[in-house]
């Protein structure tokens, strides 16, 4: 089943259980710094692409290297990251930590000497897919990616491909921020910001994260986040304890 339910435990964010021992010593170390641990670092990102797990600073570390030595920058592996955060979360600032350690596209290809500018239109376009998310404007966010423009063909046939499940992850990561707000959302509106073409689609999506249809209605089972309880707020206070304020508004 996919989870699709608001979480508040960092720890899997910092140390995701997936990392293995000598990457983790690898980027808590001294040799994070050592450009010949890149091709080490790149293969585990590969990883995480093939197998969908996604480990933060590890991909930090990478952008990290690529800033001290812009010569060994790789644009497809700088794209997977990108697309890794933007697909990890909504809200969270995985996706600004990784562009803060960037420089601009045009420099990251005149650094390598390439001739593929594709990075030079794709950057931006992630940026505005992020904001897009970021901001909950999901049925724009797959309007964008199902565009026609140069970025949005290459990140579908180019790169997405080699992703585990991409649009799952997209949509595991939007249920989780509709999880935060509402407790019932009608299933013709689910569809457009999941991207499912009919309601069917919808209902079996519903199914595989847990929540129950009535209706036209997907009901979200509560999660602290959704439901709205009432709060009784009792307070004891003596005369004794207002005796130092009294005195003083006296004079």
């Amino acid at each position: 089943m996919v989870s699709a339910v608001p979480t508040k435990n960092l720890a899997d964010w910092h140390s995701p259980s997936t990392r293995p021992e000598p990457i983790h010593e690898l980027i808590h170390g001294v040799d994070r710094y050592n450009p010949s641990n890149l091709p080490f670092m790149e293969e585990y990102l590969n990883t995480q692409v093939r197998e969908g797990d996604y480990d933060i600073f590890a991909n930090l570390a990478i952008l990290k290297l690529y800033q001290f030595n812009p010569q060994h920058s790789n644009p497809d592996i700088i794209v997977h990251i990108l697309i890794k955060a933007l697909s990890a979360t909504v809200h969270g600032p995985d996706f600004n930590l990784c562009l803060g350690l960037l420089k601009e596209p045009s420099a990251i290809i005149q650094d390598i000497e390439s001739d593929d500018e594709s990075l030079v239109a794709i950057i931006p376009f992630l940026q505005n897919l992020h904001e897009l998310s970021r901001t909950c404007q999901f049925t724009k966010f797959w309007k964008e990616l199902n565009g026609e423009s140069e970025a949005a063909n290459a990140i579908r046939t180019r790169y997405l491909p080699q992703h585990a499940s991409p649009l799952d992850t997209l949509r595991a990561i939007f249920s989780t921020s509709a999880a935060a707000s509402f407790s019932r959302i009608s299933l013709n509106q689910l569809s457009r910001w999941l991207d499912f073409s009919s309601v069917d689609e919808t209902k079996a999506w519903c199914d595989k994260v847990g929540w129950t249809v009535q209706g036209e209605q997907a009901e979200v089972p509560k999660n602290g986040d959704n439901d709205v309880k009432a709060g009784v707020v009792k307070e004891n206070v003596q005369l004794s304890q207002l005796s130092k304020l009294v005195a003083a508004a006296a004079y």
